[in-house]
């Protein structure tokens, strides 16, 4: 027989978005239960570089830059080409400037160039991207203490590697709490007044990935235990999902050495930014196609010709020559790494001559000798059938090298359906006492058919100290407008 647990407020998963929206709750004197399939919390903050955005702040003040969370709407609809949700968006950006403020007043380590305008995404129009010194480590150093305390004085109770495996229903609309199986595989019963299920992505789950977003690959960084389950468990009990169409990949990464579906760190990435650093190689499709202009300014152009390729797949390809002249395609590998990938990772091929390239990697030889005369004649002329200007070296001293790129998911796209107040929708409405937030609620939903810089971290913060002030019954009128 089950365990029963009663609690206040029961947050699933202790994320980006789940801390603050626990911490929070605690601060207004309401016992809250964590659940975390993890071994510790924390989610995606360990391993991202949690890149923020907010229009307004005190640093921009500080700086001379006017802001405002009114151009940071219209930037995101821009960016998305009005493929985000407007509503959800205005709430994030109405609260974001108070969540980095917040930030800045605990102590957040941020870096010194930021506020900025990267170009990782389509850019904004104003400096408004923020991170810390160590990345998504910085929130942690502002979060993680926090949540301690509130374990330590009892208002907090956190499992660790404990999965929820259903939430129990209470009538039409309201949830009654849910079932969770711990580490030792003891199941227990919680009940628990409000809900917030901040339990993350599938980006960790190949055999969902594809079901949920159009039938497209799995290729990215994504945590083992990034596997959907709070998103699945809402859709038992009647909740809806949606942005599976919104799919948008980001341009390359490179598989693991012994994975079909996990790449390297995102450190490890080659670097395919053309403000950062400018393209030497070709970049061909396994027809041996060159299909995009490799400078293009603009990332979405890029990822957008991407989402058109077989398999979401292509190769960078160059000689000997580039490779001794250029920039560092993979700034993050060492001489030793590059020299052992190209000795026996899949991913990594070289041969004596294009031919042999094309048939070691899996490209049509023909269009890969094709692709690359073409080039190197547009590199004599000064002229690119595909507009590209940076021609620097042809490609026709052997060895030659190919370096094998995916398409790759850095957040999930789809997520569950949540009313202006982030209350699971259900089969008859929204929920009651079940919320959502941080990227169960879907990529697209905040940064639509694109990549909007800062419209993850940020909005899971805001969204989070919003949920946990909610369910304490605390004032939250909407941020700055």
């Amino acid at each position: 027989m089950a365990e029963h647990i009663r609690t206040d407020l029961l947050v699933v998963g202790a994320g980006t978005a789940g801390l603050p929206a626990a911490i929070e709750a605690a601060r207004h004197g309401l016992r809250v239960t964590v659940v975390e399939q993890a071994d510790q919390p924390g989610g995606t903050l360990w391993r991202s570089w949690a890149q923020m955005s907010a229009g307004g702040t005190a640093l921009q003040l500080s700086r001379g830059i006017h802001d405002t969370p009114e151009l940071h709407f219209d930037d995101v609809m821009r960016i998305s080409k009005r493929t985000a949700d407007p509503a959800l968006v205005r709430l994030a950006v109405g609260h974001a400037p108070e969540a980095v403020d917040w930030l800045m007043s605990a102590g957040f380590d941020m870096d010194p160039d930021a506020p900025a305008i990267l170009y990782f995404h389509e850019p904004y129009s104003v400096p408004r991207t923020y991170w810390g010194r160590n990345g998504g480590r910085s929130v942690l150093e502002v979060l993680l203490p926090r949540l301690e305390r509130a374990c330590a004085d009892g208002t907090v109770t956190l499992l660790l590697n404990t999965t929820m495996t259903a939430l129990r229903t209470d009538g039409p609309d309201r949830v009654a709490g849910a079932t969770v199986t711990g580490p030792d595989g003891a199941v227990t019963d919680i009940d628990a007044t409000t809900v917030v299920l901040t339990s993350g992505g599938y980006s960790g789950n190949a055999e969902l990935f594809p079901r949920l977003t159009e039938g497209a690959p799995l290729a990215g960084p994504g945590a083992p235990t990034s596997t959907g389950s709070g998103l699945l468990a809402a859709v038992e009990v009647g909740g809806s999902v949606r942005g599976g169409d919104k799919f948008l990949p980001t341009y390359g990464g490179v598989l693991l050495r012994d994975s079909p579906s996990r790449t390297v760190p995102l450190d490890d990435y080659p670097s395919l930014t053309p403000q950062s650093r400018q393209p030497w190689e070709i970049h061909v499709n396994e027809n041996g196609e060159r299909f995009v202009a490799e400078d293009a300014e603009s990332v979405d152009v890029r990822e957008n010709a991407l989402l058109d390729q077989p398999g979401l797949r292509f190769w960078i390809v160059y000689d000997d020559v580039v490779r001794r002249k250029a920039p560092p395609l993979l700034p993050g590998w060492s001489s030793e790494d590059l020299a052992a990938a190209f000795a026996d990772h899949p991913s990594f091929t070289t041969a004596d001559t294009l031919v042999g390239l094309a048939e070691a990697a899996g490209i049509d030889a023909v269009g890969l000798v094709g692709a690359v005369g073409e080039y190197n004649a547009a590199v004599a002329s000064g002229r690119d059938a595909l507009g590209r200007a940076h021609l620097p070296l042809p490609i026709e001293h052997g060895p030659f090298y190919a370096v094998l790129n995916h398409g790759t998911t850095l957040k999930s796209p789809a997520g569950l359906v949540v009313d202006g107040d982030l209350r699971v929708v259900g089969r008859d409405g929204p929920f009651t006492n079940l919320f959502a937030a941080g990227e169960v609620l879907g990529g697209s939903a905040l940064s639509g058919k694109s990549f909007v810089s800062g419209m993850s971290v940020t909005p899971a913060l805001a969204f989070g100290r919003l949920l946990g002030r909610r369910a304490a019954g605390v004032d939250t009128t909407s941020g700055r407008q």
